[in-house]
């Protein structure tokens, strides 16, 4: 007998921070799938890695398509793909990559996908519970007892993710089956420009608010007025029994919210690397025009810190049959896609298992603030004092050759005392 096929109730919203003036984020939400990204790499990059796997699980939409374990994987991996090639098309999107955190209905159950530190809670009998567990330094830290989980908030290696989707590395999100959301459960997906700065009673009392839409508000309210310095993104979403609630649950179309393929500004190179891995994606590039800040209609944004240019959207609706395109980058807008063929995904094969650099404390040693606000090693902080830049990414893995680097820094200044050494006695 097939499992009774849940369905989400939702609000998903996004507002660019208190400092930012471009959107990193990117989030989709429908019926059956809710899904969050948020994206890294200078010169706009993070921005298009957000939005390339908001693409790749747009598709799980079409029509004939499932919600399954192995789609979800393979969209993941072909995202990864996509981003490899236009890695090497376009040097200025080196380093690219994002997180995921995603939940859907289909055949076998609610399915839930995971990596980086985007996260996902739930609300059940006015409890809420954190569900993911961050890929990141500082929740190795807290996970091996040498942290406090206090301490993680203000600790300077808190935004080093451990796992991402990016062009360098083999990694590819944990999906799985869970068990840990059913109907009556209330659900936050959210990228850390909440998590860092709103306190857990916070989130807990935004999340009790009456509907998903309320609770969003609330949600992104309360970041911005806590000063959150990176774009901050949430979906709200009740989880719902049709059978149940057959004469009071009306299915919502889907959207998207935050970056999108539509304003993406890439190389013809980049483009091309893009439409040979998702030939849909031809009826989304260049399809939503960038709007000036100056033009967005402030009496639609939600109240906010005087502090820095933010920007907020609100939810509206798109076509039911077609697949969603990203709002312009503030937010403002919900444009439909145009009609195109449902893409057949190839077929599954397993992920690589994923590996975890040392510990970075040992292979970077203490960090020390410098005078612009952000720290004296190679590893960047995206909540750092210094406003964050276009061409310079906040967050990045620690890699292989960054530890080749330091090797070859250490082996030469060593040679070169020793040749001192040796001549003067």
């Amino acid at each position: 007998m097939m499992p009774t096929m849940n369905s989400f109730s939702f609000a998903a919203l996004t507002d660019v921070g208190t400092v930012r003036t471009n959107n990193e984020d990117s989030a989709l939400a429908s019926g059956t799938l809710l899904a969050l990204a948020d994206g890294m790499g200078g010169h706009a990059a993070g921005e298009v890695a957000s939005a390339v796997v908001m693409h790749a699980l747009s598709r799980l939409l079409a029509p004939g398509a499932e919600i399954t374990t192995d789609a979800v994987r393979d969209a993941a991996r072909e995202a990864r793909g996509a981003l490899r090639g236009m890695s090497l098309a376009d040097h200025e999107m080196e380093g690219m990559g994002t997180t995921l955190v995603g939940l859907g209905v289909g055949p076998d159950g609610m399915v839930l996908t995971h990596v980086g530190d985007s996260r996902l809670y739930r609300v059940r009998d006015g409890e809420v519970t954190q569900i993911t567990t961050d890929h990141t330094h500082v929740q190795r830290l807290v996970d091996s007892g040498r942290l406090d989980p206090s301490e993680v908030r203000t600790h300077p290696y808190r935004s080093v993710i451990l796992r991402s989707i990016d062009d360098s590395s083999d990694d590819l999100p944990d999906v799985g089956v869970t068990v840990d959301v059913r109907a009556g459960d209330r659900v936050l997906l959210c990228s850390d420009g909440l998590s860092d700065y709103v306190t857990h009673e916070s989130l807990v009392a935004s999340l009790l608010r009456g509907s998903p839409l309320d609770a969003a508000r609330s949600l992104l309210r309360g970041a911005l007025d806590a000063g959150t310095r990176d774009n901050v993104t949430v979906i709200v979403a009740d989880v719902h029994d049709p059978e149940v609630e057959a004469d009071a649950f009306v299915p919502e179309p889907p959207v998207v919210v935050g970056a999108s393929l539509g304003q993406a500004q890439l190389t013809p190179s980049a483009r091309g690397v893009l439409l040979e891995t998702f030939p849909d994606a031809a009826t989304v590039l260049d399809t939503v025009p960038r709007t000036p800040v100056d033009e967005i209609d402030e009496d639609t944004l939600p109240p906010r810190r005087a502090a820095g240019p933010v920007e907020a959207a609100e939810v509206e609706t798109v076509d039911v049959d077609t697949v969603p395109v990203a709002p312009e980058e503030n937010g403002s807008d919900i444009a439909p896609e145009p009609d195109s063929e449902p893409v057949a995904l190839p077929e599954p094969v397993e992920p690589a298992e994923p590996t975890e650099p040392d510990d970075l404390e040992q292979r970077f040693g203490p960090v020390t603030p410098a005078d612009d606000g952000t720290t004296s090693t190679s590893i960047t902080s995206d909540d750092s004092d210094a406003a964050p830049t276009s061409d310079r990414p906040e967050r990045r893995r620690a890699t292989v050759s960054d530890v080749i680097w330091l090797g070859l820094v250490v082996a030469s200044f060593t040679v070169v005392t020793l040749t001192v050494w040796f001549t003067q006695s």
